[in-house]
């Protein structure tokens, strides 16, 4: 019995430290299944900052570039229409100087010629009107040769009583006469002429082929030196004063060709009547201008200087780049980290672009390569 009661009392006991230890339930509330915890921000799309942090091992993988934003006089003044040409000792075009035949050929497509260098060599072909004077005339001149050669014999068997000047007349006639002989028949024997390169250059397309007939005036070949060309343009009248002294002259390619500097050759005073406008002659450089061909359309833009006006804050034209429609920069503000900057371009040139507005000052690193991979981090971040 006494058993029995220890036991309840051990279990009364330990009911009370349950009591005490465990604190009294909180009333729990809930309605149409909602969960009142930590609530989640739905993602917009857009980012939150204005700032992208990139470590440094991803800027050499993105191969991110910079440049100093600087002041400069120089600016865009104008863009003009071109169109390449070969210059000076550029292009050689033989044509066939007399009628005749193709009797051998000693050029191919894309050779390699030297100024001088054989190409072809054509036989002179001559109608039946030609060959009967031709016939008629070697007649004539042999008869003559005969004849002349009779006279001074006679005049030389009686040498001693004719006439002094009887017999120096006779032996001119008969030089004469021999000469005039031996013209016609080397004429007649010999009628090939070998045509040459005026220029040293490379072969453009021809068809020609051993045999074939040519006529007098026909072009044969033409000979292109692609290290001499020229850029040819017209300046209107609105562009006038923009061509200045102090002037330098980009051409960019219209078929992806990088651009390249020019060099004024002359700005002619003459005025096309048609079109009342001045040309403009430009001389491309030999190692430059490789990738450019005589007859290509090409930009040419004018860069000129401002002069006394104030210098105009600049940027690399690849460093602006196209977020949400607006114009921006990424400014390198730490080893790291790179800022956002939206700008206001304005006058454009081959390589630099005027801020007109904007949050970029002098001496301001910005990100001239690897700008599409910062913008996209900025826009998933």
């Amino acid at each position: 019995m006494k058993t029995k009661h220890k036991l309840l009392a051990a279990t009364a006991a330990a009911s009370l430290v349950l009591t005490v230890l465990l604190p009294p339930p909180a009333s729990v509330r809930a309605h149409d299944g909602e969960d009142h915890g930590g609530a989640a921000k739905a993602s917009t799309g857009v980012a939150l900052t204005d700032e992208v942090l990139l470590p440094k091992e991803s800027q050499f993988l993105f191969q991110v570039r910079t440049n100093l934003a600087a002041f400069s006089t120089t600016y865009s003044r104008a863009t003009l229409y071109g169109t390449v040409s070969a210059a000076a000792g550029g292009e050689g075009r033989i044509v066939v100087p007399q009628t005749g035949r193709i009797v051998s050929l000693a050029a191919q497509v894309g050779q390699a010629v030297r100024a001088g260098q054989t190409l072809a060599v054509i036989e002179q072909t001559l109608d039946a009107t030609q060959q009967i004077a031709l016939s008629t005339e070697r007649a004539n001149a042999q008869a003559e040769l005969r004849a002349a050669h009779q006279d001074y014999a006679r005049l030389q068997s009686i040498a001693d009583i004719a006439a002094r000047k009887d017999v120096v007349a006779a032996e001119l006639r008969l030089r004469q006469a021999r000469q005039n002989a031996a013209i016609l028949n080397g004429q007649a024997r010999q009628r090939r002429t070998t045509i040459t390169s005026p220029v040293s250059g490379t072969v453009d397309v021809f068809n020609l082929a051993v045999g074939q007939q040519v006529n007098q005036g026909d072009e044969l070949f033409r000979v292109i030196n692609p290290g001499k060309l020229r850029v040819e343009a017209q300046v209107f009248a609105q562009d006038l004063d923009k061509v200045t002294p102090g002037a330098v002259f980009r051409v960019e390619g219209l078929q992806g060709q990088a651009g390249v500097p020019a060099r004024l050759v002359v700005f002619s005073n003459v005025v096309n009547p048609v079109n009342q406008a001045r040309q403009l002659v430009l001389e491309l450089d030999a190692a430059e201008g490789s990738a450019y061909r005589a007859g290509q359309a090409v930009n040419v833009q004018v860069v000129g200087q401002t002069g006394g006006g104030k210098p105009q804050l600049v940027v690399p034209t690849s460093a602006i780049t196209d977020l949400n429609g607006k114009p921006v920069v990424f400014v390198h503000t730490a080893p790291e980290r790179f800022k956002i900057r939206y700008v206001q371009p304005g006058a454009v040139n081959g390589q630099q672009t005027v801020l007109a507005q904007g949050e970029v000052n002098e001496n301001d690193r910005v990100v001239t390569s690897g700008t599409y991979q910062l913008k996209s981090i900025y826009l998933n971040q």
